[in-house]
């Protein structure tokens, strides 16, 4: 996690001074227009989304300590058994995949990224190679990247924000692109899943 971190400081420090070196070059006067601009922009994108993460978090929270969470993972035990294997996850895994799936399908990317790597330190537990990713792992990370998502509560607050007269009618688009993109995930995994254990197993 620390090492995809500093990786994406990188990233981003590398195109935040590629785009202030752009700027000095073709448009030196709105150098420091843009930047105050754009911190602005953040800024208040920043609180809006607050909003929408504080009441969906508190909900998560919630759940979680009156017990409602397993009953969400059990509701949603059966998909999970097929996707990630009946006998793969313990109940604890269960339950922090099940909310970290209700939460990419409300939208909440951001929610459901601490509920994910509390799903993988849980499955960690049980792995007994510590050095490898185990199937359920990268089924969970494949997921969680793709997420199906049937209300994208994020892109809606953002859409709004930007001053959209209709940021619900992305529901569709949201939902159509995001089967899609899962199914195929799902799809590549249970495949690659397949050749290497038969790659293992002829090894």
């Amino acid at each position: 996690i620390l090492n995809i971190k500093f990786t994406m400081n990188k990233i981003w420090i590398f195109l935040f001074v590629i785009s202030i070196i752009s700027l000095c070059i073709f448009d030196p006067a709105q150098v420091l227009t843009s930047l105050l601009s754009a911190s602005n922009n953040a800024v208040k994108l920043s609180l809006s989304l607050c909003a929408i993460y504080a009441i969906w978090m508190g909900i998560f929270s919630i759940l979680e300590k009156s017990g409602l969470s397993g009953k969400v993972s059990k509701l949603l035990s059966p998909i999970i058994n097929k996707l990630f294997g009946k006998n793969n996850l313990s109940d604890e895994s269960k339950r922090y995949v099940s909310m970290n799936i209700s939460a990419n399908l409300l939208g909440m990317s951001g929610a459901a990224t601490p509920l994910g790597i509390k799903a993988i330190e849980s499955m960690q537990k049980d792995n007994k190679n510590k050095t490898t990713a185990t199937f359920p792992m990268i089924m969970l990370i494949a997921i969680s990247c793709s997420s199906v998502q049937l209300l994208p509560t994020s892109i809606i607050g953002m859409l709004s924000n930007a001053g959209s007269k209709a940021p619900s009618k992305i529901i569709l688009p949201s939902i159509v692109s995001s089967v899609i993109s899962t199914t195929i995930a799902i799809l590549l995994v249970f495949l690659f899943h397949f050749i290497f254990d038969r790659k293992k197993k002829k090894d």
